[in-house]
């Protein structure tokens, strides 16, 4: 494909509107929390939660921006895994980390995730009290607990929880009770030693072992509320939640589809809704047409699966792009042409063939080779077409005794 897809995205702001209807793929932003409370925290006193963002819609997320305001917006700062700007593909998920240094008797500020997400929530409320009759506070190890995805209906290894009130020299804390609480509470279980009515002093701990068993695709999150009070004062004095979660089912692959230029004789393929949106509204300069040939791929890596790396050959090799398989194909072809554009080492997931033979439960990508100046690569799945592509002069490409290229979900 010419280089016309790197040139669409500057003229993305002017062909918006019609995207926008000719696709229906967009990515869509899910927040674990929506409000996080520090409760009654010591002043100044360095303390982590997190949120965490996942895309759940069907096209890449740009996260622009994670922009702190309010009233006590300088009680808050952010770190975590979600760089700014950077994109989600979907199912991917990232951790921003909140780290509140609560000055005052009454902090609240807002966390604004700026992304161009159709969802309609995109804010965390953040509140604390700074307590005067505290010096450390309350504590976890580790923060927040958080599970890999898991299969639905399965159990995974259980993570535990320690809370420890390191204030027992000058107060000591009574517990009231020890709960998962949220919309997906019921995914976890929870086994605690923290006993209610018992006096945790003397920098003691208690603990909540947690388990995780998704009852539902996608992100699942809880919270664990830790509930206490000191000598003399109301039960759930000292409220502590932290959070919990974990990404229930396996992601679901995206389909690549394939485009035929009959004026240059190039194919080309995208699993990006927006450079679909854009080959089929013809916003090009010579017209892209569906062939009708598609197959499957993983946009994150899953057990089992290799990374399919896209690169563009500038005019003079082509004008086209390449696709190639696996870590060691992408950085050979890097490599021995250097001149040519790394758009993506990661453009989508695929398994690789051992000897020519794919994974039980995959199908067989096929890759011919044009042998041209214009050099151009063409997948498929169909053998018969590989076949007729050959029969015109295409050379094909790949391993074992079927030349097999990579393997498909």
């Amino acid at each position: 494909m010419p280089r016309t897809v790197l040139a669409l995205r500057s003229l993305l702001a002017c062909a918006a509107a019609l995207a926008a209807t000719s696709a229906a793929a967009a990515p869509l932003l899910d927040l674990s929390r929506t409000a996080i409370s520090w409760g009654r925290v010591a002043s100044g006193v360095d303390i982590l939660q997190p949120v965490f963002l996942t895309n759940v819609g069907d096209a890449p997320l740009n996260l622009s921006g994670l922009a702190l305001s309010g009233r006590n917006a300088t009680d808050y700062r952010t770190a975590g895994t979600c760089g700014v700007p950077s994109v989600l593909a979907p199912g991917d998920r990232c951790r921003v980390d909140i780290i509140a240094a609560i000055q005052g008797a009454s902090s609240s500020a807002t966390l604004t995730v700026e992304s161009d997400s159709a969802a309609a929530t995109n804010s965390v409320i953040l509140s604390g009290i700074a307590a005067a009759d505290l010096v450390h506070g309350l504590f976890a190890t580790p923060p927040f607990i958080d599970f890999d995805r898991q299969a639905l209906g399965t159990t995974a290894a259980m993570k535990t929880l320690t809370i420890t009130n390191p204030e027992a020299s000058t107060l000591a804390l009574f517990v009231d009770g020890v709960a998962l609480v949220g919309p997906a509470a019921s995914d976890f279980t929870m086994i605690s030693d923290c006993v209610v009515g018992r006096s945790y002093a003397n920098n003691a701990s208690c603990s909540a072992t947690i388990g995780f068993t998704p009852s539902a695709n996608g992100p699942r999150s809880a919270e664990l509320e830790f509930r206490a009070h000191p000598s003399g004062q109301a039960a759930g004095f000292v409220t502590a939640r932290y959070s919990v979660t974990g990404v229930g089912g396996a992601i679901a692959p995206v389909t690549v589809v394939e485009y035929y230029n009959a004026v240059l004789d190039h194919y080309f393929i995208t699993w990006l809704a927006n450079e679909q949106a854009n080959l089929d509204a013809g916003n090009t300069p010579t017209k892209w047409n569906r062939t009708g040939y598609s197959f499957r791929a993983f946009t994150t890596a899953q057990t089992g699966t290799s990374p399919v790396c896209r690169y563009y050959l500038p005019p003079e090799f082509g004008d086209s792009h390449f696709f190639g398989r696996g870590t060691a194909e992408c950085n050979a072809t890097g490599a021995a042409h250097p001149q040519f554009v790394l758009e993506d080492p990661q453009f989508m997931q695929m398994f690789l063939p051992v000897a020519g033979s794919c994974p039980a439960g995959t199908v067989p990508i096929y890759r011919v080779f044009s042998n041209r100046p214009d050099a151009n690569h063409r997948y498929m799945t169909d053998r018969s077409v590989r076949d007729q592509m050959v029969a015109k002069g295409w050379l094909a490409e790949g391993d074992g005794p079927d030349l097999v290229v990579m393997c498909a979900p």
